[in-house]
């Protein structure tokens, strides 16, 4: 160390303030080997005079001192080792006044400000303070007054090279370091820092009691004492050891689980510690309901879905209990891994508790039997397309093999088949093709668009192939929630034969819809067929009127947009993307994914007509339904047609200018449609079977008068712009209902409350939620509650969440808060910042 360095150490030690009842400032320096014996009469300190002790003058400087120069700031310097305190005439002198020392540890004391009474625990980090980069770290810390644990944990952090000083995670680091097979990091803090010191702070803040140094011993340790907190059994006891009752162990886990950054890292850890349990082995012995609440390893993950699997393909039942047991994961940390799978079981479920419900397929005539098809049991299409839009969606479904044979079995072969049968028997007894009551397809434009057009308001229906009628109760509550207006569904009866060149002709405004002897289409003798005609058959209802493709109306930009539409009050839309995946050999086992693709169009193409050009009244329908099954038709359901030579011939209908009685089928006189029928007659295979054609495809199929294919839906939507958004769909709201603001123990429990239930104007929510200092470091674990209750009962939409507080000193002057969060949010994801009083009548005993 040269002059230059002590005289700016002198000059920091001499800037300090001066200790209480102090009105100078005095430093012995003892220079035990002489070393500026010579150079220190060139020393030259501001407003400090410098004097030299030897050892045959102590009295007189103690009078000079004391006596002499009671005012100036001194520099008492010698060349020799500080004596004894016995024989040292200057000990009280010094024990008032200060020291300074050219030996290392020294320096570091005086450069950090660091009180000599932490001499012992700077020494230990000499070679710490060495390099420049980690002093500078160290000293951003900012970690005045000083003690033990602050040095010790500075050092740690700096060596970790965090940009704050944190136990946690200097912890996470090492263990995620040992989990990859490195060892840099700790080898770095061996060689710089104090491994002693490391694991004596390991030992207070985790209770990490083993002897051992191990870094794979507190993995264990902390993982397991993570899981004990959720575990709805027993432990195996050789495992105990393992468990500590510091809090700390279960918010260090939490919070690095749910940490989006760390994902990998984390998967590693708890990867490493479940080979080293041989977690795998024992996850079979817990039942499902002991570790339904476990979330520490994905380990609890496969095992609840392979056990769920397998109950359901033993019929076991439950299934209720298993739909709860899955919709519960949703806020656990491997769900959005195993989501795929989950899905699966999930709607499995619903389907099976579903099939049980309506076992009996209730209906005693064609009325109560349509009814009950659209108040309930559409509910098995939708909850069996959910299924196998999940299914294959599979990485792999070679595990979901039989349940899916169980699906699919009791889908075609009971419900399709049962259903359909029913619906064709009561058929038998009734005369023409119509329901008291319930609209026809053919009457759409009467019930649903004439009163636009006389009343000269601007109405758009769109057209979508193939919305089946399941599909669209799911595409009424998407637009609920996602479009500024209110939506609306009814049903219809459609046509029969159920398919495209019908449908699209009944839609259109018509007194009279003629059959040629081609068994084509025509209105006032101008064919239904294409885009170009049915503008001319719009244009019959209302001059401002055009039919128009979706494609054609999404490629326009706003302003394109306004100038085709402009003066346009009869607005005809066609859609087709289910139809289009469906009815193609190659692509049918797609519609179902089709389907989805249609929904985020649809919802898409409404709100484009609501901002392009100002639409009000939108109505979305379909030319006909279809049935879809996963497992290609069998030769049993296959109708032969020999000897029934129509017209017009698919797999699901021959239109016919006779009657032709055959086994297998059902005859309707198309007279039901149009008084000029030119005598044809639509000839159907019963229930679900289709006639024997050439050519693939044979999955998806229409045509006939099965309930898929002939309920119609009309979702009616009304737009307005000046709706407040206090009426458009918004998440429901969550309030804390617990009354106290003051916690007094590390674990504590608190109440919230759904105010709404999830309904089609109220959306859910999935809310974070933790405690947070006023500096906002977390110090408890963190929950995530998903409210998306759709019950009207209040108890079945509260949420009882455990927290977990740091056990650390907590002030009981200061506020601490609970946070909620909805993660969903860009910007302002804060929804509430809850203040509370900490005072903990036991632990908090741990600080710095």
């Amino acid at each position: 160390m040269n002059l230059t360095e002590v005289k700016k150490s002198l000059e920091r030690q001499f800037a300090r303030e001066l200790m209480q009842g102090s009105k100078r400032n005095i430093v012995f320096w003892y220079d035990e080997e002489g070393v500026f014996a010579d150079s220190i009469d060139t020393l030259s300190l501001d407003n400090v005079k410098i004097i030299k002790l030897y050892g045959n003058n102590m009295f007189a400087m103690k009078l000079y001192i004391e006596e002499t120069d009671r005012k100036s700031n001194l520099l008492v310097y010698s060349p020799l080792p500080r004596p004894a305190n016995r024989e040292n005439w200057l000990t009280d002198t010094i024990k008032y006044s200060q020291t300074f020392s050219t030996d290392e540890t020294s320096l570091i004391l005086l450069n950090y400000k660091i009180d000599n009474a932490l001499r012992s625990v700077v020494t230990k980090y000499k070679l710490f303070f060495r390099s420049n980069e980690r002093s500078k770290r160290f000293e951003g810390y900012a970690l005045a007054p000083y003690s033990e644990p602050k040095i010790d944990l500075g050092v740690l952090s700096a060596l970790c090279k965090l940009p704050a000083p944190n136990l946690d995670n200097v912890v996470r680091i090492l263990l995620t370091e040992m989990a990859s097979g490195e060892t840099t990091i700790y080898d770095s803090i061996a060689k710089f820092g104090n491994l002693d010191a490391f694991w004596s702070l390991v030992n207070k803040f985790y209770g990490y009691k083993f002897t051992e140094q191990s870094l794979e011993r507190l993995a264990i340790l902390l993982l397991c004492s993570h899981f004990s907190h959720s575990i709805n059994g027993n432990m195996p006891k050789e495992w105990d050891v393992y468990v500590s009752d510091n809090p700390n162990c279960y918010v260090f886990v939490d919070n690095f689980m749910k940490n989006s950054e760390l994902v990998e890292d984390y998967n590693n850890l708890a990867n490493f510690v479940a080979n080293k349990l041989a977690l795998s082995e024992r996850t079979a012995k817990w039942t499902i309901d002991q570790i339904t609440d476990c979330d520490t390893f994905e380990e609890f993950d496969t095992s609840i879905i392979n056990r769920i699997t397998a109950n359901i393909t033993q019929n076991a039942g439950e299934y209720g209990h298993y739909r709860k047991i899955i919709n519960s994961r949703k806020n656990r940390r491997y769900y959005s891994q195993f989501e795929k799978e989950y899905d699966v079981l999930l709607y499995a479920c619903e389907y099976l508790e579903l099939a049980l419900t309506y076992k009996d397929l209730q209906g005693a005539n064609t009325l109560s039997l349509f009814d009950n098809y659209v108040k309930s049991y559409y509910k098995l299409d939708s909850s069996y397309r959910h299924f196998l839009f999940a299914y294959d969606r599979l990485d792999d479904n070679s595990d979901y093999t039989l349940l899916f044979d169980m699906i699919e079995n009791s889908y075609t072969n009971w419900y399709l088949n049962d259903l359909s049968m029913k619906w064709c028997a009561l058929w038998d007894d009734e005369s023409t093709w119509q329901l008291p009551g319930i609209t026809s397809q053919q009457g759409f434009y009467e019930k649903y668009a004439r009163r636009f057009v006389t009343d000269n308001e601007r109405l758009v229906v769109i057209i979508s192939d193939a919305l089946r009628y399941e599909s669209a109760v799911e595409l009424n509550n998407i637009l609920n929630r996602e479009q500024k207006g209110a939506s609306e569904l009814d049903v219809m009866l459609g046509v029969i034969p159920s398919y495209t060149a019908l449908g699209m002709a009944s839609l259109l405004p018509h007194k009279q819809l003629d059959i040629t002897d081609k068994a084509d289409f025509e209105i006032q003798g101008i064919s239904t067929e294409g885009t170009e005609n049915r503008t001319k058959i719009l244009r019959l209802a209302k001059q401002e009127a055009i039919a128009i493709q979706y494609d054609d109306v999404m490629a326009l930009k706003k302003p394109q947009l306004s100038e085709t539409l402009s003066g346009m009050k009869l607005i005809y839309i066609y859609h087709n993307t289910i139809d289009a995946r469906g009815d193609n050999a190659p692509t049918e086992n797609e519609v179902f994914e089709a389907t989805d693709k249609a929904f985020k169009e649809l919802s898409g193409l409404v709100r484009k007509l609501r901002n392009d050009i100002s639409a009000i009244n939108i109505v979305i329908t379909a030319d006909h339904g279809y049935i879809y099954r996963q497992t290609p038709l069998a030769e049993r359901d296959k109708t032969p047609k020999e000897n029934m030579a129509g017209i017009k011939s698919k797999r699901r209908f021959i239109l016919a200018q006779e009657n032709i009685e055959k086994q297998g089928t059902q005859n309707f006189s198309m007279e039901y449609l149009t008084k000029n029928s030119n005598g044809m007659y639509a000839i159907l295979p019963r229930a679900t079977n289709c006639f024997k054609v050439q050519g693939a495809g044979s999955r998806y199929v229409h045509g006939g008068a099965a309930l898929q294919e002939v309920a119609i839906p009309v979702i009616r939507f009304k737009s307005d712009k000046n709706l407040s958004r206090s009426m458009s769909a918004k998440k429901v709201s969550l309030r804390l209902t617990d009354l106290s603001r003051k916690i007094t123990s590390v674990i504590t429990h608190f109440t919230f409350f759904q105010n709404e239930p999830v309904d089609e104007k109220h959306l859910p929510l999935r809310i974070t939620a933790y405690f947070a200092d006023e500096a906002g470091n977390r110090i408890s674990n963190e929950n995530i509650i998903i409210a998306e209750s759709t019950s009207g009962k209040p108890e079945e939409r509260t949420y009882k969440e455990k927290f977990t507080l740091k056990d650390m000193a907590y002030d009981k002057g200061a506020s601490y808060y609970l946070i909620l969060k909805d993660e969903d949010e860009l910007v302002n994801s804060e929804m509430e910042r809850i203040p509370f009083v900490i005072d903990l009548i036991f632990g908090g005993s741990i600080r710095f």
